[in-house]
């Protein structure tokens, strides 16, 4: 990538993601102004709200869970699913259709990490994720919160156009390191660097 503007630092937590931001060029001797992203997300049905931290979970509704209008974001009203705080006050009355601690799941070498099978126990006939897509929606969703945000006037200020840094746990090996990667790309965001 040529000439970012911001180096973006996303600590993408099992249970909280946060993002901070800096300008990509300092002049020598300042010190970088170092900023958290307001993450705008749900936070009960209907309502989004920017906040600081943006919990790490999603739920998957049924058809009766709730109602399709109310997981609208003012980026996307065809919204199928909720990332965030809604997320996971509303997935803890209905546990059985919430996605949780993904990132955890990317290194569990006993399951196919690339397989549908989040929410773990939910019904059958529901939609579900494999950890590395869960992994994906959430980043897609700071994504799009960023460019909502930061580059709706500015499409060069687009988060894929950033230099993006992208946490990972010192325990995750090279396989899980490449799932995120992979969950990266899915979510939009080809050029990641991993931080451990």
């Amino acid at each position: 990538m040529s000439d970012p503007t911001y180096v973006i630092g996303i600590d993408l937590g099992t249970t909280n993601s946060v993002v901070a931001y800096t300008e990509a060029t300092i002049d020598k001797g300042k010190t970088p102004d170092i900023r958290v992203l307001e993450i705008p997300q749900l936070i009960e049905a209907g309502t989004t709200e920017k906040r600081e931290i943006l919990p790490s979970f999603i739920l998957v509704p049924g058809k009766h869970d709730v109602s399709e209008d109310s997981l609208r974001l003012p980026w996307d009203d065809k919204k199928k699913v909720a990332v965030g705080e809604f997320a996971k006050d509303r997935g803890a009355e209905i546990p059985h259709h919430l996605i949780s601690s993904s990132k955890s799941w990317l290194c569990h070498t006993l399951i196919d990490r690339n397989k549908p099978i989040l929410p773990w126990e939910g019904p059958e006939d529901q939609l579900k994720m494999s950890p590395v897509e869960a992994t994906s929606v959430i980043l897609k969703h700071i994504r799009e919160s960023w460019n909502y945000s930061m580059a709706s006037e500015d499409k060069s200020l687009a988060m894929e156009n950033q230099d993006v840094l992208l946490t990972v746990p010192a325990p995750y090996d090279a396989g899980a390191r490449d799932l995120v990667v992979k969950a990266a790309g899915m979510a939009g965001l080809p050029n990641v660097t991993l931080l451990e």
